[in-house]
């Protein structure tokens, strides 16, 4: 597809609406191959999310200089900084237990596999709309300090590995309102399915 000289984006001043899904198929050339449960809207918990690809580069040379280059992407590391998530969310997202309010840290504990959706708000009222489609959580780092005549707000951050899919080989998907030829209906589902 040709590109549209001159073309502008608004920039981002907000991210709000992360949702989760668990995965619960991924599997080559069955249909359906990826099926998720219904996604869960996690509230008013993002402050800031960040997005690092993993790059694998190579170069290769002749003649004295180089001929060729590759760059692939290998998985994403993907970092959230939230307000304080209710132990029911962490035991969610890492495979803990929780009864009777007691969240409970086993060695036989595996953090499931999940489709996450959030967005980026611009200043000019539009979005940029993002799902990482196989992603799993990492135990949080989280801090305390002792109280002070400063108020100072200790929120934690977790990080995710974000992965290809089996089933099609997909990572990613943005769909941004400025786009051109931008599917309305689309971006109106964003969070109802993966």
């Amino acid at each position: 597809m040709p590109l549209t000289p001159g073309m502008v984006s608004s920039n981002f001043i907000g991210v709000q609406h992360l949702h989760v899904a668990k995965m619960l198929t991924d599997v080559a050339g069955e249909n359906p191959a990826t099926t998720y449960e219904t996604p869960v809207d996690m509230g008013k918990v993002l402050i800031s999310v960040k997005i690092q690809p993993k790059n694998s580069e190579a170069q290769l040379y002749a003649d004295n200089q180089s001929i060729e280059a590759s760059n692939v992407i290998s998985e994403y590391t993907l970092t959230f900084d939230t307000a304080a998530l209710p132990l029911e969310y962490k035991a969610y997202l890492l495979g803990h237990r929780v009864d009777d309010g007691v969240m409970t840290v086993s060695s036989k504990d595996s953090a499931p596999y999940f489709g996450i959706a959030f967005q980026s708000d611009k200043a000019n009222g539009t979005a940029r709309f993002v799902k990482f489609l196989k992603v799993k959580f990492n135990e949080p780092e989280e801090s305390s300090s002792t109280k002070n005549e400063n108020i100072e707000y200790q929120t934690p951050t977790m990080t995710a590995t974000a992965i290809y899919r089996i089933s099609d080989g997909l990572a990613a998907k943005y769909a941004d309102e400025e786009s051109a030829g931008a599917d309305s209906e689309a971006i109106a589902n964003w969070y109802t399915a993966m």
